[in-house]
């Protein structure tokens, strides 16, 4: 699971608590990645970079905007100390903290690197929707993928096995969250792609800019359809 935060001086303050004995700085063209010395991101940093760096080429390109600072990496070991610096103490893989910060996970089992966070960074100097499923739609769009598996097939299955939530249930918040990202991101992010696919950049970013609180509302003004209609074309499509 990945979250977004925006609370970035305590998160400094825990990690100093932290105090990890060796932090090391891998300076790339957009990125600072701070990784512990002798772990496993220290070895693999000047791929993690290069990966890295294809994600924000992708990202502003499709975008069309590009931030003015570098994107600092914190690469920790486990998914507990991510959630203690998250502060929920919940096992985290990875959070955003804006405006340009990431915490992610790095080990032998766990890589917290390509399209996700750096997505909701950059994304963010356009606007922050007041949806986790608009913004989780986005930042799994450019990730193509839940778990190795394409959303659309993740989505298939949830219909197959009646564990489909609906577009419009989603874009409320309080059910988006009480819900799990197992289900919520891939739908997010298979109905952004058909947004995308289908109606275009121009109208997704024009919809993307809205700040107020009527999602719903807002998407049907802008393609100029009822939610459930949309939905109805989204689920034919796959």
């Amino acid at each position: 699971m990945s979250e977004i935060l925006d609370k970035s001086f305590s998160i400094k303050k825990d990690l100093i608590k932290m105090k990890p004995q060796n932090l090391q700085k891998y300076i790339s063209d957009h990125y600072i990645f701070n990784y512990i010395a002798d772990s496993i991101a220290s070895s693999d940093i000047q791929a993690i970079a290069k990966e890295q760096e294809q994600c924000f080429l992708d990202i502003t390109s499709f975008l069309g905007v590009a931030p003015s600072f570098k994107i600092k990496y914190y690469f920790l070991d486990t998914p507990e100390l991510v959630g203690q610096l998250f502060g929920d103490n919940q096992p985290c893989n990875g959070f955003a903290d804006f405006p340009d910060e990431i915490y992610a996970v790095y080990n032998k089992d766990i890589k917290c690197v390509g399209h996700h966070e750096d997505a909701h960074i950059i994304s963010h100097i356009i606007n922050e929707p007041n949806s986790n499923f608009i913004v989780e739609g986005l930042a799994m769009y450019f990730d193509k993928t839940w778990w190795g598996e394409p959303n659309a097939k993740w989505v298939k299955t949830f219909l197959q096995n009646d564990k489909y939530l609906h577009i419009r249930q989603l874009l409320d918040d309080k059910i988006f969250l009480s819900k799990s990202d197992k289900i919520t991101y891939p739908i997010a992010g298979a109905f952004t792609k058909y947004l995308l696919e289908t109606y275009g950049k121009k109208l997704y970013l024009e919809f993307y800019k809205y700040s107020g609180h009527q999602i719903a509302d807002e998407i049907e003004r802008i393609y100029k359809k009822n939610i459930d209609l949309l939905e109805k074309e989204f689920i034919l499509s796959l």
